[in-house]
């Protein structure tokens, strides 16, 4: 058995992985409810009420764990979380910090980091939409933008830093300031959150929504020329990006997970047709399949206990 903890930009989720890869169990913890603490207190003291709750509730001892795997956003090493711009933490360590909340010497448990988008990336080549494909990209749209590559089957990690931060290429000189503190990244035009707040503030929509009433309203107003002007910029925007990895990597699909997935019956066809029409590739011929992500929110977990 094994501890998959997936610590996003809104939320940390944890669950109990068996040997066959699926979820026992899961509790997930939200941001805004964290109170007047620090983030930092309140992720670990989310983890460790996760853990001891699961644990608790299915009957499992901490001793029968035999890891515990984190996907965290930003450039993880040495057990700590690094540089998460969404977040803003610049260092956390994570590892021996839950080491000691959750039993400090006594526990024999290795804790594993490793980038969010890596490991969903992991989940979906284990056993999702990539499974099929040796030359492949996964991309995680949320919060930010991350992901991973494999080429052969293999997936590519390199030895200083996460790497593939695919939210962090420039797609416009001068463009908006991302959270990074660059200018113009890919993240700043295309992520959830950003699609989300453009289109509630023009729909004058104030409260949390989810995305599936969302869809709904965006598809009552495709008459509203700012409401498929926005959508239309967003899907080309989209495509550019995309784009610009496949002309680098040649990838035989890209799968698309994170919380934008939840849009795909909006997004993907128009993205699709997009990158099909060739406007933006290199090679126009054979373009590479564009997919949904099959285990949802649910990747970052699984991934996790691959490690």
């Amino acid at each position: 058995m094994k501890i998959g903890i997936d610590l996003g930009g809104s939320h940390v989720a944890i669950g109990l992985v068996d040997d066959n890869h699926e979820i026992i169990e899961k509790r997930t913890y939200y941001m805004n409810d964290k109170g007047t603490g620090t983030l930092e207190n309140y992720i670990l003291s989310s983890i460790v009420h996760g853990v001891n709750e699961i644990l608790d509730s299915t009957g499992y001892r901490l001793s029968q764990i035999d890891s515990i795997g984190i996907a965290t956003p930003g450039n993880p090493k040495d057990g700590c979380i690094r540089n998460v711009v969404n977040l803003g933490i610049k260092e956390f360590d994570i590892a021996n910090k839950l080491t000691e909340a959750l039993g400090g010497n006594t526990l024999n448990i290795n804790i594993k980091l490793e980038n969010d988008g890596k490991c969903a990336a992991l989940a979906e080549k284990f056993n999702g939409s990539l499974k099929e494909y040796d030359d492949c990209v996964f991309l995680c749209i949320g919060t930010g933008i991350g992901g991973a590559a494999f080429l052969n089957g293999k997936f590519l990690k390199p030895k200083r830093n996460s790497g593939f931060e695919f939210g962090h290429m420039i797609i416009k000189k001068d463009g908006e300031r991302c959270n990074c503190g660059n200018n113009g990244c890919f993240e700043a035009y295309c992520s959830k959150r950003k699609f989300k707040d453009q289109m509630q503030k023009i729909l004058g929509i104030n409260e949390y929504i989810g995305a599936s009433e969302l869809t709904k309203i965006i598809n009552e107003n495709m008459k509203n020329e700012q409401v498929t002007k926005l959508l239309e910029e967003y899907v080309d925007n989209l495509a550019i990006g995309i784009s610009n990895i496949i002309n680098i990597l040649e990838p035989e699909a890209i799968s698309i997970g994170g919380s934008m997935s939840h849009y795909e019956n909006l997004i993907f066809n128009r993205l699709r047709e997009k990158i099909y029409s060739g406007e933006y590739l290199f090679n126009k011929e054979n373009p590479p399949k564009i997919l949904a992500a099959q285990s949802g929110n649910d990747a970052g977990i699984i991934g996790a206990t691959l490690l």
